[in-house]
């Protein structure tokens, strides 16, 4: 199953399209998308088929800033209820916690953590969901994440510029991907402090930017009535959109740039006993050893495609015991080692 997503995403992306004088709805079937997506923006749509109308559109203009592009006129008020919520937040940080505890239940697409990385500020990382079940290795567009990330990203700071300035940059901004020919798109909109090849997607904020007020926050309070919306329409889709294998799935994805991701670990997310977890995946046809598989084998499809790390770089990271399990398990599970992977399948950058 494919987590869902509302159509109003597409909003701009499809504006792209029409300026630069290019039938959406060609785009739109590239990309696996339903017609009625093009003009209803409340439709549920497929996540998967939201990044690949990114990256397709992006290959097929030749436009590398394209998801970047978009997210000047791409607003979080594409989540609807959790957008009004987060504008009653009375600081940044309140503003930001909030889309924390909800994005994943009203987007399908990303899921949001705030870790304190030091003393000086936060650090907000952003997990971008792709489908496991994609076994075609030929299939860029599926796995590839550039557009959606920067696009996000971009329209992360756009909203923040509205209680920090129109001015305002982050302290310093962390990208999976490798780093473009041309920096300066980027640089413009987050600033000169850019590290790619990195374990996550994150955006860092200083304490100070962290505690200011938001100041669409008329009352200074959260609203009561919104937030018990914003619970509701949570529920709902946990039961209607989320599946529980997901859910098992974004944990492993979260927790896989630690020391490795056990049963028990992904059990104790979850509240459940390891027993339990085992039991209710078998009842889903599949396994944990399946899908942490599947997930390590996505990062490591990632990190071949859209990174500069070595082979043994990408071995360390997903917890390999060397080079040599990596490119096993690899060739296991994609029919060919990582190095003619990398080599038949390049990637934008």
């Amino acid at each position: 199953m494919d987590d869902l997503v509302p159509s109003a995403l597409l909003e701009s992306p499809l504006e792209l399209i029409r300026q630069a004088g290019q039938d959406p709805a060609i785009y739109a079937e590239k990309a696996g998308l339903p017609v009625e997506a093009l003009h209803t923006p409340h439709l549920l749509i497929k996540s998967s088929a939201v990044n690949r109308l990114l990256e397709v559109a992006a290959e097929e203009l030749e436009e590398r800033f394209f998801g970047l592009k978009a997210s000047r006129t791409l607003g979080l008020d594409v989540t609807g209820n959790l957008w009004l919520l987060a504008r009653t937040a009375r600081t940044v940080g309140e503003e930001l916690e909030l889309l924390a505890e909800n994005m994943a239940l009203h987007t399908g697409l990303v899921s949001i953590s705030i870790s304190s990385e030091n003393l000086a500020g936060k650090l907000i990382t952003v997990d971008f969901y792709a489908s496991a079940t994609i076994k075609s290795m030929a299939a860029r567009q599926h796995i590839r994440q550039v557009q959606v990330v920067e696009m996000f990203f971009g329209t992360i700071v756009s909203e923040l510029r509205r209680s920090l300035g129109k001015g305002w940059q982050p302290d310093y901004v962390q990208f999976m991907h490798a780093a473009p020919d041309d920096m300066e798109p980027l640089r413009d909109v987050f600033g000169d402090r850019l590290f790619f090849n990195q374990d996550v997607n994150a955006v860092h904020i200083t304490n100070e930017d962290f505690d200011k007020p938001n100041f669409r926050a008329p009352a200074r309070a959260i609203s009561e009535d919104g937030l018990a919306l914003v619970k509701r329409e949570s529920e709902l889709r946990t039961v209607y959109n989320t599946t529980f294998v997901e859910r098992v799935r974004r944990i492993i994805r979260a927790l896989s740039d630690q020391e490795g991701c056990t049963a028990e670990v992904v059990a104790h997310e979850l509240g459940l006993p390891a027993r339990t977890l085992r039991y209710r995946l078998k009842q889903k046809n599949t396994s944990y050893q399946s899908i942490y598989n599947e997930s390590r084998l996505e990062l490591a499809r990632h990190y071949l495609l859209h990174s500069e790390l070595t082979i043994s770089a990408i071995a360390e990271r997903l917890h390999f015991t060397d080079t040599a399990a990596f490119s096993n398990f690899f060739k296991r599970q994609a029919g060919m080692t990582p190095r003619m992977f990398r080599s038949r399948t390049p990637a934008l950058r």
